[in-house]
């Protein structure tokens, strides 16, 4: 399988003289997490800003949204693919990288979309895009159950209100002013 065949062709781009406001607003109005910022040279990437880069490098900072431009917080070097490389290569590439999405451009270097761990999840087999996803994520601090112990399977509606029915029941807890206490 090859990266042209899971990526997302419609992807979001932003300019790096853009304010972060700007593209904060770009991404709550296009629902997305991720935009490819384009330099001086039009379909040229030159880097990535993620809805957690904004948090992290400007809100977190304190720095003003309509002061700070894109390039200014954006991450620089990218890590990308050529849409014909074999989709097994890229996901080695972005389990090291521990990258959850990845640019992808032709053999010009012209960007033509966007490869997301997501992606990878719907489109290709469970067990290669769990492997993925546990070399991505293994940047997060949080202990997590293995993803390998996560199974993906297709469901129907039936099978998830039956799966509901047998599940435990929920933590009871006492109600104490506006707070509520669980036990030990």
């Amino acid at each position: 399988m090859k990266c042209a065949d899971l990526m997302n062709r419609e992807f979001e781009r932003v300019s790096g003289t853009a304010t972060v406001l700007e593209a904060a607003c770009l991404m709550r109005d296009r629902s997305v997490g991720l935009l490819v910022v384009l330099g001086a040279l039009p379909d040229q990437p030159v880097g990535v800003v993620t809805d957690r880069d904004l948090a992290i490098r400007v809100c977190a900072e304190g720095l003003s949204s309509t002061e700070t431009l894109v390039d200014q917080v954006a991450t620089i070097g990218l890590v990308s693919c050529i849409e014909q490389e074999e989709l097994e290569t890229v996901e080695a590439r972005m389990g090291e990288a521990q990258k959850s999405r990845i640019i992808v451009t032709d053999t010009t270097g012209q960007i033509v979309g966007v490869l997301s761990l997501t992606d990878i999840l719907r489109g290709d087999r469970a067990g290669r895009a769990v492997r993925t996803a546990n070399a991505v994520l293994a940047r997060e601090t949080t202990p997590h159950a293995p993803l390998s112990s996560i199974h993906i399977t297709p469901s129907t509606r039936q099978e998830e209100d039956a799966a509901v029915r047998h599940e435990a029941p929920p933590v009871m807890g006492e109600h104490r002013g506006s707070m509520k206490e669980f036990p030990s």
